[in-house]
C-alpha cells in the first residue's frame, strides 16, 4: 500500500512536466526581441500562404500585415489551448475533477498568460498587450471546456459514490442531505433537548483550517449543512458530491414556514438597527400563525462584556422560544451559541448570518440563476464591495489551495 502511494505520489509529480515546458516555451518566445519575433512570425505567415498554394512575394505589405496578425493570434489560441489541455491533464491525475479541474486549469493558464504579457514590456522591441490575453483565454476555455465535458461523459458511466448522513469532507465533517430533510431534522430538534446548527461556506472553512476552537464547535454541531458553491465543487471533485445546497438565507424563510404550521416559536437575536423587527414583520405577515417570541439586537462588541452577553441570554429566556435564529456574523455567532447553550432557553439555535438581511428586505439576494450557477457572491460583493472585497478575494480564495491540501481525502488535524 505504500509503495503504491509512492508510486502514485511520484506520477503525479512526472505529469506536470509536460505543461511547465510548455509554459517555459512560451515564456521563451515572449524574451524574443521584437525584431526576431516579428521575422519568425512573419516566416511563419509566409510558409503558410506557400503551403495553401498562395504566392506571399505577391501579396502586399498591408495584407500581408493583417495576415500576420491573424497568424500570431491563431498561434496565441493554439499555444495556450495546448497549455491547458497539458495543464489540464496534470490536475486530473492529481486527482482534481469537472467545475475544480476547471477553475485550476483556468486560474493556472491565466497567471501564465498575464506574465508573459509583463515580461514583454521589458523587451525590446515588444509590449504587452491586455487583447493578446483575451486571445490566450479563449484558447484556454476551448481546451478546459473540451476537458470538462469529456470528464462529465465518462463520470456518466462511473458509479458515484453515494453516501448519506454526516461524512469527512476536508478538515471536518458535513451532513450530505437535501433541503427538505435538512428542514426535518430542524423541526424535529425543535421539539426536545438542545441543539445547534452551522451553515459552512468558504469563509468558515478558512477558519476552521486556522483556528481549533471554532474546528471544534463545527465537530459538536447537531447538523452542518452546505451553504457554500465551492464546497459543493471540492466535494464533486473528490468523487462524493453533496446531495444540496442548504444555505442558511434559505434555511431562515423555511423554518418559519413550518415554524407557523407546526405551531413552534421563534426568536431573532441580531441585525443592525430595526433589521430583526422588519424580518419578523415581514415573516409574520407571509407566514400567518407565525409565533415571533422576540427579537433582541445586542450592541456592538456585546461579546466582549459578560454582562451584555447575559443580556441577550435573558432576552431569549425572557421569551422561551422553540427556535433560535442566531444572526451575528461568523464566528461571533458560532461561539455565542456554544459558549451559552446550555443558559439558553430554546430547543435549537441556528447561526444564520445574513438571512435577517434578506428576511427584512435591507438586501436583496442574487437572482436564483446566480445562486445555481455559483455566482452569488459576486452579486453580494457588488452591494457591498468595501466590506467585501478582502473576504471574497483574499481570504476565499484560499480555499482553492485548501482543497489542494486535502485533495487525497479528509485529514483530522485538531483532536476534540
Amino acid at each position: 500500500m505504500k509503495k503504491e502511494a509512492e508510486k502514485n505520489s511520484i506520477i503525479e509529480k512526472l505529469i506536470w512536466i509536460p505543461a511547465v515546458a510548455a509554459a517555459y516555451m512560451i515564456l521563451s518566445f515572449s524574451l524574443q526581441p521584437g525584431e526576431t519575433s516579428g521575422e519568425t512570425s512573419g516566416n511563419v505567415t509566409a510558409f503558410l500562404i506557400n503551403f495553401f498554394g498562395g504566392d506571399a512575394l505577391s501579396i502586399s505589405e498591408d495584407k500581408l500585415a493583417i495576415l500576420d496578425g491573424i497568424v500570431r493570434k491563431l498561434a496565441h489560441l493554439s499555444e495556450y489551448a495546448f497549455l491547458s489541455f497539458l495543464t489540464g491533464l496534470a490536475i486530473t491525475v492529481n486527482g482534481f475533477k469537472r467545475k475544480l479541474r476547471f477553475a485550476y486549469t483556468a486560474v493556472m493558464c491565466l497567471a501564465v498568460s498575464v506574465s508573459d504579457e509583463f515580461l514583454q514590456i521589458f523587451v525590446p522591441g515588444r509590449n504587452g498587450d491586455l487583447k493578446d490575453v483575451c486571445v490566450d483565454m479563449c484558447g484556454v476555455m476551448i481546451a478546459a471546456l473540451i476537458i470538462y465535458y469529456i470528464g462529465k461523459c465518462l463520470d456518466k458511466r462511473n458509479k458515484k459514490e453515494t453516501v448519506h448522513g454526516r461524512r469527512p469532507f476536508m478538515n471536518f465533517y458535513i451532513d450530505d442531505i437535501g433541503f427538505d430533510e435538512a428542514l426535518d431534522r430542524i423541526m424535529e430538534m425543535a421539539k426536545k433537548g438542545k441543539h445547534y446548527l452551522v451553515t459552512p461556506n468558504a469563509d468558515h472553512v478558512m477558519r476552521l483550517s486556522e483556528d481549533p476552537d471554532f474546528l471544534r464547535i463545527y465537530k459538536n454541531a447537531d447538523l452542518v449543512t452546505t451553504d457554500g458553491t465551492p464546497l459543493m465543487w471540492i466535494a464533486e471533485s473528490q468523487g462524493k458530491p453533496i446531495k444540496e445546497r442548504v444555505t442558511g438565507a434559505d434555511l431562515l424563510p423555511a423554518v418559519c414556514e413550518r415554524a407557523a404550521k407546526e405551531g413552534k416559536s421563534v426568536f431573532f437575536l441580531g441585525g443592525a438597527g430595526d433589521t430583526a423587527e422588519r424580518a419578523a414583520a415581514n415573516l409574520k405577515a407571509k407566514y400567518k400563525g407565525l409565533d415571533v417570541a422576540g427579537f433582541y439586537v445586542p450592541p456592538m462588541g456585546f461579546e466582549k462584556d459578560k454582562e451584555e452577553v447575559d443580556k441577550a441570554v435573558k432576552a431569549v429566556n425572557d421569551a422561551s422560544p422553540d427556535i433560535l435564529f442566531v444572526c451575528l456574523g461568523m464566528p461571533k455567532q458560532e461561539r455565542f451559541i456554544t459558549d451559552n447553550k446550555e443558559k439558553l432557553d430554546c430547543h435549537i439555535s441556528i447561526a444564520c448570518g445574513a438571512a435577517i438581511d434578506f428576511a427584512a428586505g435591507t438586501n436583496i439576494r442574487a437572482p436564483k440563476w446566480m445562486r445555481n450557477s455559483g455566482l452569488e457572491w459576486f452579486y453580494r460583493f457588488m452591494q457591498e464591495p468595501g466590506r467585501l472585497f478582502h473576504r471574497y478575494f483574499v481570504v476565499d480564495t484560499r480555499i482553492f489551495l485548501l482543497a489542494w491540501k486535502y485533495r487525497k481525502g479528509f485529514e483530522d488535524d485538531h483532536s476534540n
